[in-house]
Formats: C-alpha cells, structure tokens, sequence
C-alpha cells in the first residue's frame, strides 16, 4: 500500500471526471452507435468549455463527471445503475473536500455540471 493510499484513492476517483475518461465513454458509444447518447455528451463538452470561461474558478473534473453521470443514468435507465452512480459521484465530492479543494469550487463544478447536462440534454433534441 502506497504511503497516503486514501489520497490516491481519492485522486483515481476525481480521475472518473477527467478528460480522458469522459472521451473513453464517448467512443465507447460511438462504437455501440448510440447516436442521442453521443450527441448529448458530445454537446456537453462543448457547453462545458464555453460555460467554464464564464464561470471560472471551478472543478472541471466535477463538473464532467456530474455530466456523465446525468447522460449514463438516462442511456441505462436502471434505478441500480443510477443509484451506484450518484454513490460514486457522492465519493467524488467527498474526494474533493479531502484533497483540500475550495468549496466554492465544487460548488462551481456541481453548478456547471447541472447547467451543461440541461442545456445538453435539450439541444441534443434537435438533432
């Protein structure tokens, strides 16, 4: 066991908002051609830069993950998927705090998490 393993626990969990991640779910949809799912975290991505050089100062990887899980609980619509995903969400936030983040930051990313998934989630409808 590593020195400080809760904090590389805590880290590896962040690393479920991370960008490369976020893009693993992606292409994974890609390839099983599930084109409102794609276009809905395509689009979120997108809203998610744009909003982030307004809002700035928040946790991008909260932010992302919150979107992924908003998106995959709709794709799955499975009341045991969603809830050992808002579990995992649930730990990202506590990770957050952990690793000394500013709440105002999480606050930020929980923010923009919801706002990118509402506005995704209706502009994916016109495609």
């Amino acid at each position: 066991m590593p020195k400080n393993w809760k904090k590389e626990v805590a880290r590896d969990t962040l690393a479920l908002g991370s960008i490369p991640f976020y893009f693993l779910v992606v292409v994974r949809a890609v390839i099983g051609k599930y084109a409102v799912f794609v276009y809905q975290v395509l689009i979120a991505i997108i809203v998610l830069f744009i909003l982030s050089k307004l809002i700035k100062n928040s946790n991008l990887h909260i932010a992302r993950g919150l979107v992924l899980f908003v998106f995959t609980s709709l794709f799955y619509n499975d009341l045991f998927y969603t809830s050992f995903v808002a579990l995992v969400f649930l730990i990202m936030l506590v990770a957050s705090a952990y690793l000394k983040e500013e709440k105002a930051k999480i606050a930020k990313g929980v923010l923009l998490g919801i706002i990118t998934s509402l506005i995704s989630y209706y502009l994916a409808m016109l495609f």
